[in-house]
């Protein structure tokens, strides 16, 4: 379908500020290191002891910030948080639920080998060869805490694990993936979300299988949504603007299930099209093709499509990136929008007949139209544009570097409020070069 020209335009100007972002994010991830780990200590331990490790690429603070994954050959991989960290020096304990991964002898669990690997900004290249891989033994008093001989009593995990044999159908940690499917590809039945993201197994799971045209067996290596990839979540898969962290928020938000018809990350058209039957739909879509891909979807009902408040046009991060020569109104702060959210400031009025600047210009235009659709000066995050006159529009402008209109680029005399694209031959009764509200 052929877009009508100031569409084609306002598609034109977001790639502009789109790919150079993009190429800037590629290069800056190139510049990170990997973790390297150099050392074990020590290679001997038990479950509940603290392991450190010794390397470089790491980030440095305490608590959580690195994350360090033990693997049996195998099973799958545990994930967990350090204790403490520098660039070249990490603490971590020794997990209680290795326990229900250890080797048994006789029905005892026994000393059995994990390899490692670490998390930081990004994940080291492989896991730790034979010698840099520590030799971890079950806590005394029990049977690797299985509850045995007198030991510990069994956790929840550990209970889980015992039951998967009996139920090899079922859906242990609700996580979308039956009980026998997860370990063939690695994931923990027992744990929803193993490589610890923030999205759990069968979201991902879904997503890649979508990305893959549903093709058998299951993609799971890198660069697809991967459940045991935790750095996946801010790559947008299929291309609809929209990071797999975000869609799964949408995913969640409008239930949640199974199989995953809306919101996948693996398509731009989740469930199927959806054409725009209604003139509430027309109002959403975006590059007028008649079809509302996920990223033009509205799951709050806001009035907004969903990318446009996640990243685009209803973010004051979009304005200030395309409008690079255009200083930001800086003497107030604003509120954003988000699209799970159908009253973003909770003032009971929806998002799009919302004004987040409170210049008069409601945000679906301003917004959802922007500039080209509304064929306005519109700025969502500025309230002297398109009217100077409005409510909320500053008397008083700096000297310097001053927000529009106040920096030359509307004429006095223009014709308000202001069009797009600019249009400054004077007319009577026009600007007069001040703003804030006039009096009569």
């Amino acid at each position: 379908m052929r877009l009508p020209v100031p569409r084609l335009l306002l598609l034109a100007c977001t790639l502009l500020v789109v790919v150079p972002a993009s190429a800037s994010a590629a290069s800056s991830k190139k510049s990170v290191p990997f973790p390297v780990i150099k050392k074990v200590s020590p290679l001997k331990l038990r479950i509940g002891d603290t392991l450190t490790i010794t390397g470089t690429g790491f980030r440095a603070g305490k608590g959580g910030k690195n994350t360090v994954v033990f693997k049996r050959s195998g099973k799958p991989a545990i994930f967990t948080k350090s204790t403490s960290s520098t660039s070249k020096r990490i603490s971590v304990v020794v997990p209680a639920k290795l326990a229900s991964f250890l080797g048994t002898k006789k029905g005892v669990a026994v000393a059995t080998r994990f390899q490692l690997r670490v998390l930081a900004k990004r994940f080291s290249k492989s896991f730790t060869s034979t010698k840099l891989s520590p030799v971890i033994s079950p806590k005394p008093g029990g049977s690797g805490g299985g509850g045995e001989g007198g030991g510990t009593p069994l956790t929840p995990y550990q209970i889980c694990q015992a039951g998967l044999k009996t139920n090899p159908g079922g859906d242990s940690d609700a996580d979308g993936l039956a009980n026998a499917l997860e370990p063939t590809v690695g994931l923990d039945p027992c744990n929803a979300d193993t490589d610890g993201d923030g999205l759990i197994d069968g979201y991902e799971y879904e997503s890649a299988l979508d990305l893959n045209g549903r093709a058998l067996p299951y993609p799971g290596k890198r660069p697809w949504p991967n459940p045991l990839d935790p750095t996946d979540i801010n790559y947008d898969f299929d291309g609809d603007g929209m990071t797999l962290a975000q869609e799964y928020k949408l995913w969640k938000f409008v239930g949640g299930v199974f199989p995953v018809t809306a919101y996948s990350d693996g398509t731009q058209n989740s469930g199927g099209t959806m054409a725009t039957t209604t003139l509430a739909l027309q109002r959403l879509d975006l590059n007028g093709d008649g079809n509302l891909t996920d990223d033009e979807r509205d799951a709050d009902g806001d009035g907004l499509s969903n990318n446009v408040e996640y990243n685009y046009t209803g973010t004051e991060a979009w304005w200030e990136s395309a409008y690079t020569n255009e200083k930001p109104y800086t003497i107030r702060a604003f509120s954003g929008v988000d699209p799970t959210q159908w009253d973003t400031d909770g003032d009971g009025v929806p998002d799009g007949a919302d004004d987040q600047d409170n210049d008069g210009y409601d945000n679906y235009t301003e917004m959802q139209l922007a500039r080209w659709g509304a064929h306005l000066r519109v700025q969502p995050y500025n309230p002297c544009l398109p009217d100077p006159y409005s409510p909320t529009c500053s008397r008083y402008v700096p000297f310097s570097n001053p927000w529009p209109p106040f920096d030359g680029s509307q004429a006095v005399n223009a014709a308000m409020p202001f069009a797009w694209p600019i249009d400054n031959t004077p007319v009577v009764g026009g600007w007069n070069g001040l703003g804030g509200p006039q009096g009569p």
